[in-house]
């Protein structure tokens, strides 16, 4: 990595930043196809900006194989970043970078349907982010609600932050792959809050997001 570089948060998309949508015709909870389903979560561009202030670059990293399996388009998937960024923007918070990896190994597309290296829980989007950036990942860190998003995060050797409002009282998901974030907290704002404790220096008081974790007895 870079020692020289900036430092990075990289963040999920679904489940972090905006809200999963519920399909009444299938009773699925999914990520949103289009831009009117696309619902940012509370807090996001607060916390984005405060990330912002402290001088880290705020990246999203984040599966997208919706195109892959015809749920949506290419337009479809820019204009719901498009509603994404001028919504971050609303909250005073703004992004450096969106990669996405548009892979599945069941894509209905044939051209998508390839075992890729980008595709959490590889690092490949963190990697490919810090190379165009020029980001230092030792110093970077993680935010996802997903085991791939945390096993990602940890091969491209940054700090893990786990969104999890049940608090671990059912993360069968990390025991089950011995996935373990660093810190556990319930919504992006807690996580940004986490991070600039940490960035004070004040390892002490972050502590109390790991043993949240551990208490809950995921370890």
């Amino acid at each position: 990595m870079n020692p020289a570089g900036r430092r990075a948060v990289f963040l999920d998309r679904d489940g972090v930043i905006n809200r999963m949508h519920y399909d009444s015709d299938f009773g699925l909870v999914d990520s949103p196809s289009n831009p009117d389903q696309f619902e940012l979560l509370s807090g996001v561009g607060p916390a984005v900006r405060s990330l912002n202030e402290t001088g880290l670059s705020v990246v999203v990293v984040s599966n997208q194989p919706g195109i892959a399996k015809g749920k949506f388009t290419p337009a479809l998937l820019e204009a719901m970043e498009a509603r994404m960024l001028t919504d971050i923007r609303a909250g005073g918070g703004t992004l450096d970078g969106i990669y996405n990896c548009l892979h599945h190994p069941e894509a209905v597309l044939e051209q998508y349907r390839v075992r890729c290296g980008c595709r959490k829980p590889e690092p490949g989007l963190l990697l490919r982010a810090a190379a165009d950036l020029g980001i230092d990942l030792s110093n970077s860190y993680t935010i996802g609600d997903g085991v791939t998003d945390i096993a990602a995060g940890k091969a491209a050797g940054t700090t893990t932050l786990f969104v999890n409002s049940r608090k671990c009282y059912n993360c069968d998901a990390l025991v089950e792959n011995q996935t373990w974030p660093d810190y556990l907290v319930s919504n992006l704002a807690e996580a940004a809050a986490v991070i600039l404790t940490l960035e004070a220096g004040d390892r002490e008081s972050a502590e109390q997001f790991r043993l949240k974790c551990e208490s809950g007895g995921v370890r």
